[in-house]
């Protein structure tokens, strides 16, 4: 496996990494992947968003031109022609961590949860959660956001972002409330069954753009396809989704610089 195909799974598992980093203030563990050190990150002060490329050499991309998430301008995009589809089943006992940035649900390969874009499948590997969110559109911003993270094979990655706004009750959410791992590192089983396809409507527009993940290593190349329509859940599922993490853990949004967004209908 390529060294940053080693970083990205590392990654995707837990995105949370300490180190000692030289000229840097020392940490009290560390990891290594493929010899290189991955240093602790944040939302604030010296390890927050602007200070990540410069915490460690493998945080470089964090200042590309490729970055997101993006504010997304419904005046310009325009439509694509990539091809996607769906294709998620009804999983139990996965893990939900508290890796202190975030909450996340980790899958496994076995589940064969795929996402396939123009032929090329995409297992998913996790989703997890930002509040308030990451992307916004036409500069808005909206309570939450959940990012569905697939990976090909060959290390390339799709996420699917779904926005989260106050509304209905939301049994998928709901389901997950009840696993919740409150304290930072712990690990929990989700032993309800639970499907990611029903977080969100079966059929809906997206918007689509190459960008990177929102996260050190900050990884571009990533292909990403954000929902148009919201999911929906109640202030009290916010709440208990929300209180076990950051009281902010999105990244600012960045420049667009020469990229185009696309928009892609009914999935």
């Amino acid at each position: 496996m390529k060294p940053i195909q080693s970083i990205i799974a590392a990654m995707l598992l837990s995105l949370t990494f300490a180190c000692n980093n030289s000229g840097k203030k020392a940490c009290t563990t560390h990891e290594k992947h493929d010899d290189t050190e991955l240093a602790h990150w944040g939302y604030e002060g010296d390890e927050g968003p602007e200070q990540w490329d410069k915490l460690c050499p493998a945080y470089s991309e964090c200042k590309g031109h490729h970055q997101s998430p993006i504010d997304i301008s419904s005046d310009l995009s325009t439509s694509t022609d990539i091809e996607i589809h769906q294709n998620y089943s009804y999983v139990s006992g996965v893990d939900f961590v508290n890796n202190g940035h975030s909450i996340q649900v980790n899958f496994n390969d076995a589940q064969k949860n795929m996402l396939n874009v123009n032929g090329k499948d995409f297992i998913l590997k996790q989703f997890h959660f930002h509040f308030p969110s990451e992307h916004t559109i036409d500069g808005k911003e909206l309570a939450g956001e959940a990012h569905f993270v697939h990976v090909s094979e060959d290390g390339h990655i799709s996420v699917l972002g779904v926005f989260i706004e106050e509304g209905e009750p939301n049994d998928f959410i709901e389901r997950l409330t009840h696993h919740i791992p409150a304290k930072e590192g712990e690990t929990t089983t989700v032993t309800e069954s639970i499907c990611a396809q029903s977080a969100f409507s079966e059929h809906d527009d997206f918007y689509v753009y190459e960008g990177s993940l929102t996260t050190p290593p900050c990884t571009e190349g990533v292909n990403w396809f954000v929902r148009k329509t919201h999911m929906q859940a109640t202030h009290e599922q916010l709440e208990a989704l929300h209180k076990v993490m950051p009281d902010h853990n999105n990244r600012p949004v960045q420049p667009l610089y020469d990229r185009k967004i696309g928009e892609l209908a009914d999935l």
